[in-house]
C-alpha cells in the first residue's frame, strides 16, 4: 500500500520585471496566521514575490489545520538550509536567486509555526550534502554538481512521520535545468 509521486518542474526566471504598486486585497484569517511567522522576512527584491509567498502560505494555511494531511511540492525557487546550494561561504549568495536571506526566510515560514510544516527530503535523509534538483544550464553546472536544492515536498503535521517512506531525487534524469523529486507514501500509515 505505497502511494509514489513524482514531480518535475521547468525552472524559469523573470528579469527586469516591473509591478504597479499597489496593496493586495485583504484575505482575511488565514493570511493573519500565515504571516505570524516568527521569522521577519526583509523586504524582497521584487513585492510580486511578496506577495505571491504571502497569499500562498494564506491558502496554504487554509488547508493546513489539525489533522490535515496536505503536501506542498515543487519548485519554491529558494535553497533553504546552506547544505542546500553548493557555495554557501561565497559574498554572492547574499545576492543571488534562490540564496537571499529574504528569500530563506520566507521559505523558513513554511516550516515555522504556525504552519509547521516538514521537509520531507531532511527528515529522511538529514543533512544530506550534494543532494541538490536544479543546476545552471547557461553555467554547466550540471556536471560538477554545483547545485540548489529548491524543490520540495513540504508536508502538514497531519501527514504522520512514519507515512514517509521514501524521498529521492532522481539526478540522473536529464531533461530539463531542474531533476524529477519523488515522494513513497505508505497510504496505510495515513
Amino acid at each position: 500500500h505505497t502511494h509514489t509521486h513524482t514531480h518535475t518542474r521547468t525552472h524559469t526566471r523573470t528579469h527586469g520585471h516591473t509591478a504597479k504598486k499597489s496593496k493586495p486585497p485583504p484575505l482575511g484569517q488565514a493570511s493573519r496566521r500565515a504571516e505570524a511567522c516568527s521569522h521577519p522576512i526583509p523586504p524582497m527584491r521584487c513585492p510580486l514575490h511578496r506577495m505571491h509567498s504571502t497569499r500562498f502560505r494564506a491558502a496554504i494555511a487554509a488547508q493546513a489545520t489539525g489533522e490535515s494531511r496536505v503536501c506542498v511540492c515543487g519548485d519554491m525557487n529558494v535553497a533553504h538550509e546552506d547544505v542546500d546550494f553548493h557555495n554557501p561561504a561565497e559574498r554572492r549568495t547574499l545576492t543571488q536567486a534562490g540564496t537571499t536571506p529574504e528569500e530563506r526566510a520566507s521559505l523558513r515560514c513554511f516550516l515555522a509555526p504556525p504552519l509547521g510544516m516538514r521537509d520531507a527530503f531532511r527528515q529522511v535523509h538529514g543533512r544530506a550534502a550534494g543532494q541538490y534538483t536544479y543546476w545552471s544550464q547557461r553555467a554547466r553546472a550540471r556536471p560538477a554538481n554545483r547545485g540548489l536544492r529548491i524543490d520540495y515536498f513540504l508536508l502538514a503535521s497531519g501527514v504522520p512521520p512514519a507515512a514517509v517512506v521514501d524521498v529521492q531525487h532522481l539526478q540522473e534524469m536529464h531533461g530539463s535545468d531542474h531533476c524529477p523529486i519523488l515522494l513513497e507514501l505508505d497510504l496505510a500509515r495515513l
